[in-house]
């Protein structure tokens, strides 16, 4: 029951800091320019970015979690409802996609092209968007939240976000022309090459939700 109690109130410390650190990520393009060329971003143009979307998305959920951390640390019994669960996961792993695709796939593929370095993805609030935010909320999901647990076929609703982004993305680039390639998933114009990166995505998708869920289930194991 201490550890219960525990595990609550770090949620709680969790959620609340990702909340704040969101918020001041993003409004932090409403105050400065950030980004050059196609990444540059400032005020609504922010939101063209699965990395903002996502750290929002989580946000967003994690507030409506702090509402049950509350109400557990005021000593009643709440029960997370299924969706709340399944949303959490599915809030995570976006952030998940965003730290996981930035580190294996933007900062290598950056590099070998030379036009972005580590520091471009890491530097200022884009060390809570690509990296701070995303490790607390994994942490959060794992260890202090492990005991919210609901069947593994609802862990799929993970490629919605992707899915939903992915053909916003297609049409603003591709068909409208109204947003450049910043994520150069076109690779210049070679649209024939575009599906290895919808797979590569997607496989980064899955892999995350797949890990996520296998270390909740370790967490179970090894700390009850």
């Amino acid at each position: 029951m201490e550890r219960k109690k525990l595990f609550n109130i770090l949620s709680f410390v969790c959620n609340l800091l990702i909340v704040g650190l969101v918020i001041w990520a993003v409004l932090f393009y409403f105050i400065y320019d950030t980004g050059s060329g196609n990444m540059s971003a400032h005020g609504f143009n922010c939101f063209r970015y699965f990395t903002i979307d996502s750290n929002v998305f989580c946000a967003i959920v994690c507030a409506i979690y702090l509402y049950f951390n509350i109400m557990r640390m005021a000593g009643k019994e709440v029960v997370i409802p299924q969706w709340l669960k399944v949303l959490k996961f599915v809030a995570t792993n976006t952030v998940a996609v965003t730290f996981f695709v930035v580190l294996l796939i933007l900062v290598p593929g950056g590099s070998l092209q030379g036009s972005y370095t580590f520091l471009d993805f890491y530097d200022r609030n884009c060390s809570v968007l690509h990296a701070i935010g995303p490790l607390l909320a994994m942490l959060t999901l794992i260890v202090f939240e492990k005991d919210d647990q609901f069947d593994k076929k609802y862990t799929y609703f993970q490629f919605l976000p992707v899915v939903v982004y992915g053909t916003v993305y297609f049409y603003c680039v591709v068909v409208a022309n109204v947003w450049p390639d910043f994520y150069q998933f076109t690779f210049g114009g070679k649209y024939y090459l575009s599906p290895i990166a919808a797979i590569l995505v997607l496989g980064v998708s899955y892999g995350a939700a797949e890990l996520l869920y296998f270390l909740r289930k370790l967490c179970v194991k090894k700390i009850n």
